[in-house]
């Protein structure tokens, strides 16, 4: 590593903390708030004065929205987002007021609506970052955790027990030492940079400039509604993406930098692109430009010593997808449970190394699936969207045979709009912080497509409906943020003892004797029959015995003690 990992004396001014969180973004803010939640003292920092005034990513897809909502942001995320009624479909377009090529409806029929609504009870959004972020920072404010920008990080020295990290906040430079040390801070990770870990894949799929600005677009917008308009056109090929559907907006404009510079992007420049792109003399109020590079890369490893990276820190997709800011929410959701449990000892270390067996393989999926949808699109966005409408100009094809081509490759790549079963279907397997029962997953035909909710270990625990006390629940609320015991009645109250027997807290759920089931399809849901499964504080299945064992809190004991890593003859 870059950053001499050597034992010192650290100074006693330092201010001490559990968990140095570096990076204020979604990623950042998420494990701030979990944290809080699990009363682990942590301090986030970002260098920036305050959230982002940039919208930056905007799709939250059905797991991150249950994770929202189990800190209790549902309903806030929802009221930012663009409403539903004018985000029902991606089109193709010359100009925003132009002619249409192609479009994909993503509002689901009844029948797979019906599906959506049995797996969940989120709903996934469209909800710009730049209105997520704050709501996340006030929520991480609360504390226990602090939250400082305007602050940002020089550089790490590992100890035998924890790490000095040297900060800066407006020209003043103090140390903090931190029992752990997560980089949040981004693509270009000052984290990442300094414990030396390289990045895997290409670095420069693409460049593009976000333009965010404001324009009265509703009565235009309302007669084609969508969430994404690709132009096809030769001069300033790109995305719109509706924020609000009526005055907020992004427009993603191919960006050759060895042609142009940044600087080059002025008001002037970026109002004339946005009035070809519209169609139509508006008057937008630029407020915002930022370049970004499309790249696929992720982290050779998430950990050095007591370090660990997040978020884009860790991964970088294309964002055809819209999996960057969910894989980075999750990242947060796996390792804050782990985190917590180390620290208040009772778990063993050893369980902060299940969080890159668990979430390195997930990064590296949904990057390769990003790239590929990036590169199945690719003849109609960006450069291949210039080319496209160069060849309508030059009169080689009429613009209904291209509109047929065009259409022909949109429900091609229509799957990645709504892939439910990539969304929820994800398995932890091999290193994990579980137990394998030697089960296999339930065969699809599409993955991506299709979610078929089951209880291997290693799989988020299926969502089933729960009454108590006359009020319809989701299972998943039993689950969030404790180690829950789940069994079928257990009239006998063995699962009950054996919980209570444990020097770890576990938590238990009857099902059908603490809460009715009013399907009466959890036994068959979660494979077993007087047994039960350990849910983990993240909703993923722990472990699952399907018959009463002989000695049930001899069983549950053996397996804690393989998932929290606790060494034999551990009191843990």
């Amino acid at each position: 590593m870059s950053v001499a990992r050597r034992t010192r004396e650290m100074s006693a001014s330092e201010e001490r903390v559990d968990v140095l969180i570096v990076g204020g973004g979604p990623t950042g803010l998420v494990l701030s708030a979990l944290l809080s939640r699990f009363g682990v003292d942590s301090l986030l920092i970002e260098r920036n004065p305050s959230t982002t005034d940039h919208p930056q990513a905007h799709v939250v897809n059905t797991r991150s929205m249950e994770i929202l909502r189990g800190l209790g942001l549902a309903e806030a995320v929802h009221a930012e987002a663009l409403p539903m009624g004018k985000g029902g479909f991606v089109r193709w377009v010359t100009s925003m007021a132009g002619k249409e090529f192609a479009r994909l409806r993503l509002t689901p029929d009844p029948e797979r609506l019906g599906e959506l609504a049995a797996a969940s009870p989120a709903i996934p959004a469209s909800c710009a970052q730049d209105r997520i972020e704050p709501l996340l920072a006030e929520l991480a404010a609360k504390g226990p955790g602090r939250v400082a920008f305007d602050t940002e990080l020089v550089s790490l020295e590992e100890g035998s027990d924890s790490v000095s990290a040297l900060l800066s906040s407006n020209g003043r430079e103090f140390r903090v030492r931190a029992r752990f040390v997560v980089g949040c801070d981004g693509a270009a990770s000052t984290t990442r940079r300094q414990v030396g870990i390289p990045m895997e894949g290409p670095t420069a799929l693409a460049h593009v400039v976000g333009i965010y600005f404001h324009a009265d677009l509703e009565e235009l917008a309302s007669r084609r509604p969508a969430v994404l308009y690709w132009t096809l056109d030769s001069v300033t090929p790109g995305t719109f993406i509706a924020m609000d559907g009526r005055r907020r907006w992004v427009f993603h404009a191919a960006w050759d930098d060895e042609r142009a510079s940044l600087e080059s992007y002025t008001e002037e420049r970026c109002q004339e692109i946005l009035r070809r792109a519209i169609g139509i003399d508006a008057k937008p109020e630029i407020r915002s430009v930022r370049p970004w590079t499309m790249t696929a890369q992720v982290a050779e490893r998430y950990r050095e010593g007591r370090v660990l990276l997040a978020g884009d820190a860790a991964h970088r997709f294309p964002p055809t997808g819209g999996y960057g800011m969910n894989t980075g929410i999750q990242d947060a959701h796996n390792l804050a449970w782990k985190l917590a449990t180390v620290l208040d000892g009772r778990a063993g270390p050893g369980l902060i190394d299940t969080y890159e067996a668990e979430r390195r393989p997930v990064g590296r999926d949904n990057c390769d699936w990003s790239a590929r949808n990036a590169a199945g699109l690719a003849a109609v966005i960006g450069p291949g969207a210039a080319r496209q409408a160069a060849r309508l100009e030059r009169g080689e094809i009429g613009f209904e045979a291209l509109s047929a081509e065009v259409q022909a490759l949109a429900d091609r790549e229509a799957r990645h709009f709504s892939a439910i079963g990539r969304d929820l279907g994800f398995v932890y397997g091999e290193g994990g912080a579980l137990v394998d029962d030697g089960s296999e997953s339930p065969a699809r035909e599409d993955p991506d497509l299709e979610y078929l909710p089951h209880a291997k270990p290693g799989c988020r625990a299926p969502h089933f409906g729960l009454v108590r006390e006359g009020e319809l629940h989701s299972s998943l609320d039993a689950f969030d943020g404790r180690l829950t015991l789940v069994s079928a009645k257990d009239p006998s109250g063995a699962w009950r003892r054996a919980a209570a027997e444990q020097v770890v807290p576990v938590d238990v759920l009857a099902v059908g004797r603490d809460a009715e089931d009013p399907s009466g399809t959890f036994a068959a849901l979660y494979g077993v029959e007087d047994g039960a499964v350990l849910v983990r504080p993240d909703g993923h299945v722990a472990w699952r015995v399907r018959a009463l064992p002989e000695d049930p809190a001899a069983s549950l004991r053996t397996a804690l003690r393989t998932i929290l890593r606790t060494p034999e003859g551990d009191p843990r």
